[in-house]
């Protein structure tokens, strides 16, 4: 099942360095984009069916979540951009983080099953990524050293020893619910593929260059990863282009950097709350004590003369 078939691969486009150009904070409200994709991106269903999400669409939802999770991170993680004579270099904003992330743990959970998913099917398509003819340059060296990275990535002992990791996600209960008629599994496959071309097509009404630049490579990361997986074996290696192979391995880097910015984002928000609960101490401390110090408190004096009462 190819799900990048109908995803626009523009061979003529120009190459952009992704190292160059990071996914960072533009000041783009994105909020109506990612409402457009969960709103009008649901199956349709026959009149007689639950109204209960399906295995395919929670799928699909988590998938689409870990991709706006890990976009939320990343930009928090670079959000105020360098300031001449203020900042010399990008810095994080942890507390837009803890805003959207504090409450909404499964926004993580997400984002670590979207990573899953991607892991396991570099692990499936390593056969081919390992000789993979790299051409990305008219630099022979250049592209020696990509494909020396790319077999530094399959043959790694995180990838080789994700095993139990990667039974949080079986492509193989995809299509293939007990008692599912064939031509239902047809209409599922059917519009699982829709929802990564609407949502490609929602993304090139994205005014920011740079936003939809990473949400599409995004996109077609995350379709690379479900093609690799459904389909067979002995037909990765013919169905698979570069650009693809490109977006699969830039989708497993973002969701292991948001991932590892997720952890330091929490951890310099609550070091900077540490901070300023011990300014407002010490703020309260010091305004005690210049309150004694202004008041002139000491010891009581009595006049001594002769007390009330007669008689």
């Amino acid at each position: 099942m190819d799900m990048c078939s109908d995803l626009p691969q523009n061979h003529t486009a120009d190459y952009v360095n992704l190292l160059k150009n990071p996914e960072r904070h533009t000041g783009y409200n994105g909020s109506h984009v990612w409402a457009a994709i969960y709103d009008e991106n649901c199956f349709q269903r026959a009149k007689d069916e639950a109204s209960d999400l399906c295995y395919e669409e929670r799928v699909l939802y988590r998938l689409l979540s870990g991709m706006h999770a890990s976009t939320n991170i990343n930009i928090a993680s670079s959000y105020y951009a360098p300031v001449p004579g203020r900042r010399t270099a990008w810095e994080p904003n942890p507390k837009r983080f803890m805003l959207q992330f504090q409450h909404n743990p499964e926004y993580l959970k997400n984002l670590h099953f979207a990573f899953v998913v991607v892991l396991r099917a570099i692990h499936r398509a390593a056969p081919v990524l390992y000789d993979f003819p790299f051409h990305a340059t008219a630099d022979a060296a250049e592209n020696q050293r990509t494909l020396a990275l790319v077999r530094r990535l399959v043959d790694s002992r995180m990838l080789n020893s994700c095993g139990p990791l990667f039974a949080a996600f079986d492509e193989s209960s995809l299509f293939a619910a007990s008692g599912e008629l064939p031509e239902r599994a047809t209409v599922l496959k059917d519009q699982f593929k829709n929802v990564f071309r609407n949502v490609s097509r929602i993304l090139d009404c994205v005014s920011c260059q740079k936003c939809r630049l990473h949400g599409k490579l995004h996109v077609l990361g995350l379709g690379t990863a479900l093609k690799v997986l459904l389909l067979p074996q002995e037909l990765v290696a013919s169905a698979l282009t570069r650009d693809e192979i490109v977006a699969l391995v830039n989708s497993a880097f973002k969701f292991s950097e948001a991932i590892h910015n997720a952890r330091e984002l929490a951890s310099l928000y609550w070091q900077r709350v540490a901070e300023d609960q011990t300014r407002e101490r010490e703020a309260v401390a010091a305004a005690l004590a210049g309150a004694s110090a202004g008041a002139g408190v000491g010891a009581p004096t009595w006049d001594g003369g002769g007390g009330g009462g007669g008689g």
